[in-house]
């Protein structure tokens, strides 16, 4: 590393590594300089969860010996979670009283003695630390729905202050911490600002002791020949405790487009070692255990190594979670909780049943979700002239630009992560309901908004870009020509609608869209909810039934209600004031939505950005939703 770099670069690991990676990584940093600029080290201010399998193995060894009497869960479903050898499934009814404290069913609390409905973390008052000591007070947005109790208030049953409630709890906590006459002002400020103010634990300078560094990483034992297998938590229901979410679970995995299913993922060198793939069923073997698991081809994945995700196959599980997945926990020891070495694999000779919302690998030579080198930008404007601008037409197109409004979107690529926070948010907003594995593997899946995921390069080291779509709201769009009962058409303000009520199904506009982003209602969808359910609906959005072609709308009810409440106040709807829900929903600001009419607002300037470019531009749809080309920016110095 050149020494221009010193106390300006970083060394990482992930947290799944071992504790001899972890001190590796400390020492590099302070030998870079790094100590105290680019990483800071402060002592915690939790109680600090062992790294290893010791408080989890004692407590079995003395469930083993009858030595507990009454032992209260409040951790989400450890007889799922724990490592498979230390058995603790069998030592949990040693217990007299199994006391649990959990928000749904499953494997522990179908074996205690006592079930208790947990209040969900927006109904109860609590108080947590961030990484670096930082204090915050967590407030109720709503009472509880239904009789439950949060971790406070059960563990304050044991202290004689069961009846106190959890808000007189956390209140007296703090006041005893902090004291003096003027708490309850700073109680106030600290529910006001979402935080303690100072309570972070200050930095502490670290010197490495490099000789038991080198020690402990001498002492990791080597690599054992054959496979190894990593266990990562999966992105949609973590460890498992979103499970019977079924957005989470509809929602496409953002790499392998997987839904519905946990699977065995490979490069593709090693899947033409092992003869397999995609969807070929597999026998995971080591250490004696076993589980049968599909297979699923991962291009830019390690070699000789196979990645399993955590969270499904569980042995209690709702209607949403039951028979989800396969449950790689059962390969996991206390000893290797991440990775394991001498994984046997071999053919079941069955397939498995994985869907996956995105098969295909590349674009297909179409200019669709462009990236390019950044010192090539300047150079590569006359190719992005041919995917933006005016196209030749019989028709004059209408000036939109006399209007009041003229709606638009633009996304840029560069920061887009591929994360679906908008995907998800888009289903929140516009009642879109989820329909099921089956339905999935039919290509029915209803959300208005997904993230493609394209790959670049050779399958052993591809780059990825990841391209949000929905309507584009064309202004000649295709949708609305075959359209026999004019039930798609466009508004003054050039949005593409649609009108429920008119809708026959005929589905001629999903044919003629080329964009492929309008979905069709098969089932009726949103029948038997419970009230619980019901309220999940946003009121605002009509709920759509069966046989209606329906797609992303701009949310026009977010429009409509800053037009009733400008129009209220005398003024015009400014041009950011408007948020969709997907750009409210966005962590990396990768999307903006105004008034094109309006020349400050976020969306006019993006659209005239160097970058810009249109979506299958040569069909002349002159989409209202343009993209900003993918700047990659490599480093020679690290190439």
């Amino acid at each position: 590393m050149p020494t221009t770099a010193r106390g300006r670069s970083l060394v990482a690991v992930g947290p799944r590594q071992p504790a001899a990676l972890h001190a590796l990584a400390a020492a590099l940093n302070d030998a870079l300089g790094n100590s105290g600029r680019t990483v800071t080290y402060r002592p915690t201010a939790l109680l600090d969860a062992d790294d290893g399998p010791g408080p989890l193995a004692a407590l079995v060894a003395e469930l083993g010996e009858g030595a507990v009497d009454a032992l209260v869960v409040t951790a989400w479903n450890p007889l799922h979670t724990a490592p498979a050898d230390l058995d603790l499934r069998q030592a949990f009814g040693r217990a007299r009283e199994r006391i649990v404290l959990a928000s749904r069913d499953g494997e522990t609390s179908a074996a205690a003695t006592w079930r208790i409905a947990r209040s969900h973390p927006l109904e109860a008052w609590g108080d947590l630390r961030s990484r670096d000591g930082t204090a915050s007070v967590a407030q109720p947005l709503i009472a509880p729905l239904l009789e439950t109790l949060s971790e406070v208030e059960l563990l304050a049953a044991f202290v004689d202050q069961a009846d106190r409630g959890d808000h007189a709890l956390v209140q007296d906590g703090w006041r005893a911490r902090v004291g003096g006459t003027g708490f309850d002002r700073a109680w106030e400020g600290w529910l006001a600002a979402g935080l303690v103010p100072g309570s972070a634990t200050a930095a502490e300078p670290v010197a490495p002791d490099l000789s038991r560094v080198a020690a402990a990483v001498r002492a990791v034992p080597a690599a054992a020949p054959g496979l190894e297998v990593s266990f990562a938590s999966d992105y949609r229901v973590l460890d498992g405790r979103y499970l019977e979410n079924a957005w989470l679970q509809e929602f496409p995995d953002p790499i392998t487009k997987l839904t519905w299913d946990n699977a065995a993922q490979l490069s593709p060198a090693t899947a033409r070692k092992l003869d397999l793939e995609d969807r070929d069923e597999v026998r995971l073997a080591v250490g004696g255990r076993t589980v049968e698991a599909g297979v699923l081809v991962v291009p830019g994945h390690a070699d000789d190594a196979v990645t399993l995700t955590l969270g499904y196959g569980q042995r209690v599980a709702g209607e949403v979670g039951k028979g989800s997945g396969f449950d790689a926990g059962a390969l996991r020891t206390a000893a290797a909780p991440w990775f394991t070495q001498g994984l046997e694999v071999t053919r079941t000779g069955r397939k498995a049943d994985l869907v996956a919302t995105q098969e295909h690998f590349s674009m297909q030579g179409r200019a669709i979700a462009l990236a390019i080198d950044a010192p090539e930008l300047a150079g590569a404007a006359a190719e992005l002239d041919e995917h933006r601008g005016p196209q030749p037409t019989l028709q004059a197109p209408v000036d939109y630009s006399k209007q009041d409004y003229r709606w638009g979107m633009a996304i840029d690529l560069s920061r887009c992560i591929g994360c679906g926070a908008c995907t998800i948010a888009c289903q929140a907003e516009n009642n879109i309901p989820t329909v099921g594995k089956y339905q999935v593997s039919r290509s029915r899946e209803m959300h208005w908004l997904r993230v493609d995921r394209y790959f670049e390069g050779t399958p052993e080291d591809p780059t990825s870009v990841s391209q949000p779509l929905a309507c584009v709201h064309c202004e000649a769009a295709p949708c609305e020509y075959v359209c026999p009962v004019n039930a798609t058409v466009h508004s003054e303000e050039g949005l593409n609608q649609m009108v429920y009520n008119r809708c026959v199904g005929t589905r001629y506009c999903s044919n003629n869209c080329p964009y492929k982003v309008r979905r069709f209602n098969f089932l009726d969808y949103h029948q038997r909810m419970t009230p619980t359910l019901e309220m999940l609906q946003n009121p605002d959005v009509t709920v759509r039934a069966r046989g209606v072609m329906e797609k992303c709308t701009y949310c026009v009810q977010r429009i409509e209600r800053a037009r009733i409440t400008d129009r209220d106040a005398g003024r015009k709807i400014g041009g950011n004031e408007v948020v969709s829900a997907c750009q409210q929903a966005c962590p990396a600001q990768a999307i903006a939505f105004g008034n094109l009419n309006d020349p400050a607002s976020d969306v006019s300037r993006w659209h005239q950005d160097a970058r810009r470019y249109d979506l299958l531009h040569e069909l002349g749809t002159r989409p209202r939703t343009a993209y900003l080309v993918r700047l990659r920016n490599p480093n020679p110095e690290l190439a």
